[in-house]
């Protein structure tokens, strides 16, 4: 999930570094542990009808957890999924850039971490859209994999389509563009580079989708806020990003690239300044969860 690569040596400051393999295990590990940690807890408050999900929907007796035995599945996986595709993000961003010292791993490290943590959201995700399927609450693969599904199914649930095709349109992009790393070498660096910025569609698509559909980020009255000041790193790191490729094309101030860079780096501030507004104002909730 890079957003650019331009440097191949390691950051002399570093202080850690990692074999291939051993961060394969750790994303690894870490992802598997952290998944089954939060299925079982969601499993165990669901049983109980104690779960966002269960008291959400106390019309569906959701502790008949045979015929609910998905939901804990898709939750856990979409959570965990969430919190990986921001990390993924992180690194996507930190490896882009030559000169963010916080980090104290070298460059051949962080590209590491962030490819696995990358393949590892994307199983994470795959794993959430077959849970949804079999979530016993009315999906399909019709739903699930296919836009306006939900219009068009029977049963209807127009408050959902939106929600649903925002999660589809990130699935595919994920499922598209992340792979293109391993065909790099035949369609060209440039190509895969320019084409791997839009793995961010992905990220904003996966964050609203979870907004919209996501019974635990409404219940938890902290994740909404706590959410949107995560974005404000992830911000910051784009507008350094831009701001640099905005210097390199300085000679031509009325150039495209530099416009363009210049633009994104306006936008990345003033996305800070809303996610700020948007928590201290009490707003965190204005996108409506179903």
């Amino acid at each position: 999930m890079s957003i650019n690569v331009e440097s191949s040596q390691d950051d002399k400051n570093s202080t850690v570094q990692f074999s291939s393999r051993k961060s394969a295990w750790l994303v690894t590990i870490t992802g598997v542990v952290a998944f089954l940690a939060l299925y079982f807890f969601i499993y165990h408050l669901q049983s109980q009808d104690k779960s966002a999900a269960a008291l959400g929907m106390p019309s569906m007796h959701m502790n008949k957890t045979r015929t609910f035995w998905s939901f804990p599945i898709l939750q856990a996986s979409g959570l965990v999924g969430l919190v990986t595709s921001y990390l993924a993000v992180l690194l996507g961003l930190q490896q882009s850039r030559r000169a963010v010292g916080w980090l104290k791993l070298g460059y051949r490290s962080i590209d590491q971490l962030h490819r696995h943590i990358a393949l590892l959201t994307l199983g994470l995700v795959i794993v959430h859209a077959v849970a949804t399927v079999f979530d016993a609450m009315g999906d399909s693969w019709r739903t699930v994999f296919w836009f306006n599904g939900w219009a068009n199914a029977k049963t209807g649930w127009p408050a959902a389509v939106w929600g649903y095709d925002v999660g589809i349109i990130a699935f595919y992009t994920l499922l598209l563009l992340g792979p293109t790393f391993y065909l790099r070498r035949k369609i060209g660096v440039s190509t895969w580079k320019y084409l791997h910025r839009f793995i961010l569609i992905f990220y904003i698509g996966s964050v609203w989708h979870s907004l919209i559909l996501g019974l635990d980020m409404s219940y938890y009255k902290w994740i909404r806020p706590t959410t949107w000041l995560l974005q404000i790193p992830l911000l910051w790191l784009f507008a350094k990003r831009f701001n640099e490729l905005a210097k390199k094309n300085s000679e031509k101030k009325s150039g495209g690239k530099y416009l363009t860079s210049q633009a994104l780096v306006g936008v990345a501030y003033a996305g800070i300044l809303a996610a700020l507004l948007i928590v201290f104002t009490g707003n965190s909730d204005f996108i409506a969860n179903i």
